[in-house]
């Protein structure tokens, strides 16, 4: 053991002392390696802990920008999303201070230079066929009314 316990101690010193004092001691504290250990370990988590409140921060901000601008095409009347959101600035509206102004500027200017992604008229609905009421008879008797035959 150390010199140190042999002084404080004296005469009282024995060997078997030194055992028992050496095992009471390394059961009530920790050596200096494993205290250096367990603090760079902890500062480590810290750090980690850091970066994962950052990440998650972050995320949460995307989600509530995405939700922002998909609430703001809708309010505008865009018709596919995605079409306008690849032709946004999207990365300066993130940036910018007033997002809710900026995404309503920014949508306003792609309607006027795209309109076709915007509400507005409505194309008419599919109708099959010319509307055509279908005669009854031959298939043959509409054509050779058209034509003025009669019948053969």
């Amino acid at each position: 053991m150390q010199e140190w316990i042999k002084e404080l101690l004296g005469e009282a010193y024995t060997p078997q002392l030194e055992e028992t004092l050496a095992a009471e001691l390394a059961r009530r504290f920790v050596n200096r390696e494993e205290l250096d250990a367990a603090r760079t370990q902890a500062a480590d988590w810290k750090k980690k802990a850091e970066q994962a409140q950052k990440t998650a921060e972050e995320q949460v901000a995307a989600v509530r920008f995405d939700t922002q601008l998909n609430a703001a095409i809708g309010k505008a009347g865009g018709r596919s999303e995605k079409a306008i959101r690849a032709l946004l600035d999207l990365d300066g509206l993130r940036a910018s201070g007033d997002r809710e102004t900026a995404i309503a500027a920014a949508l306003e200017q792609l309607e006027q230079e795209n309109g076709y992604l915007f509400g507005g008229a409505t194309p008419p609905p599919y109708a099959a066929g010319t509307g055509a009421a279908v005669q009854s008879g031959e298939p043959d008797e509409a054509l050779r009314r058209a034509f003025g035959l009669g019948r053969v």
